[in-house]
């Protein structure tokens, strides 16, 4: 049977949006069809057409489509995001040439939406560096902010969403914008165990490397064409220095193609390395006197930073490096906490080599640059002497690589 999927008109009731679909063939199994698919604003968009209601469905179901060759079909479509699937398409290819893209795609009615406002601009917000950094950048353009819950914090983590909710208002009220939160089943209607499998060649997994950027980005086109934006920005996870080193969802070639509703999307700080980001940031704060917690840990439940993990500890890093104080930024690490901190860096499983080179290097040569090391709590002055080099090589573990290979040569001369 031919792998293809049928959605019905989405039921737009008040503020959320609710999908009903049918799947045929061998990719059913890469749905979940006890979990529906829906999605809750915090505003009403019950006004808002179809053609633009079936958007945050598509953007979460057209890269599957096209590594399992399937076909989708939608009652209705947006003109705008109907003739960006190719170049969108062509980034995915472009990215994963080992990957076979193919699928099609129907859509029954194509209607041109009109936009007569298209002024102003939203931004994605999760309160990490990314985030702010796009913020501060554009502020002038006062964007709304837009937070999903069901991307990074889980629907039953009641209070880290609260925390999270919280960060936004707090935000929102300090720079005095408008904001809209955005729960959304995307993660939970998909099968990630199947999904990895079949992408497996191409050496990354379904949701940091075909999900994440475009299966967001969807949730914005119901609110900002009502509200009558042009320009959503969504802040870049990585830098064109890295471009061929890491893919990522979340990439130039596919999120700057998409189009809805005359709405235009940009991926934002492409430009900028996460040092770049930091500098930018706490000289922000430092001019201005607003203070900027920043939400980076994904390991902690809860909605805050753990100080204990590789992210929060690399930023950190790059705080201090800029000669701030870590603490006025979200980060209330203990001397507990920083002795240790060591065994998270020499650890090679923590560190691999692009990001030593091109995160930890940046961070410990503006370190050098700008603070003299005396000024540092003495036990973090071990990053700023070290030979960076040796991030993720630890003695211990240089040790039991030796006994390793020890023991591979005696059972060989024992054979």
């Amino acid at each position: 049977m031919k792998n293809r999927i049928i959605l019905d008109s989405p039921l737009i009731e008040g503020n959320r949006i609710t999908y009903s679909y049918h799947a045929e063939g061998e990719w059913q199994k890469v749905f979940r069809p006890e979990q529906p698919f829906f999605v809750e604003y915090s505003a009403d968009i019950s006004e808002i057409p179809e053609s633009i209601a079936v958007i945050p469905f598509l953007c979460n179901t057209l890269p599957i489509s096209w590594v399992w060759n399937a076909e989708i079909q939608v009652p209705s479509c947006d003109w705008d995001f109907y003739h960006c699937i190719e170049a969108v398409k062509q980034g995915y290819k472009d990215m994963y040439p080992s990957v076979r893209f193919a699928g099609t795609f129907t859509a029954y009615n194509i209607i041109k939406n009109e936009n007569p406002r298209n002024k102003g601009a939203a931004a994605f917000f999760s309160g990490g560096v990314d985030a702010f950094h796009t913020l501060v950048e554009h502020l002038e353009e006062k964007p709304v902010l837009l937070t999903v819950w069901g991307a990074d914090i889980k629907f039953e983590d009641e209070t880290g969403w609260q925390k999270v909710f919280h960060h936004l208002e707090k935000t929102a009220e300090e720079f005095q914008l408008d904001y809209v939160t955005i729960k959304s089943s995307f993660r939970l209607f998909l099968n990630d165990d199947e999904l990895n499998k079949k992408v497996v060649e191409s050496g990354d997994g379904w949701w940091h490397g075909f999900q994440h950027g475009i299966g967001i980005i969807g949730h914005a086109a119901p609110i900002t064409c009502l509200m009558g934006k042009s320009t959503v920005y969504f802040a870049s996870s990585f830098t064109s220095k890295e471009k061929g080193i890491i893919t990522c969802a979340s990439d130039p070639t596919i999120d700057n193609h998409l189009r809805f509703c005359q709405v235009k999307v940009v991926h934002d700080g492409y430009e900028f390395d996460r040092q770049d980001k930091v500098h930018n940031i706490t000289s922000f704060s430092g001019k201005t006197g607003i203070a900027i917690p920043l939400r980076v840990c994904w390991q902690s439940d809860g909605g805050e930073n753990c100080c204990e993990c590789e992210k929060c500890w690399r930023t950190i890093l790059e705080i201090t490096a800029e000669g701030a104080d870590a603490k006025e930024y979200g980060f209330p690490y203990t001397k507990k906490q920083l002795r240790k901190f060591p065994k998270i860096y020499y650890d090679k499983r923590n560190i691999p080599p692009y990001r030593r080179d091109s995160v930890y290097k940046r961070a410990q040569d503006t370190m050098r640059q700008k603070i003299e090391v005396t000024v540092l709590p003495k036990e973090l002055q071990w990053f700023y002497k070290m030979d960076i080099k040796k991030l993720g090589y630890h003695p211990i573990y240089q040790f039991l690589a030796g006994c390793k290979r020890k023991i591979k040569t005696i059972i060989n001369i024992n054979k």
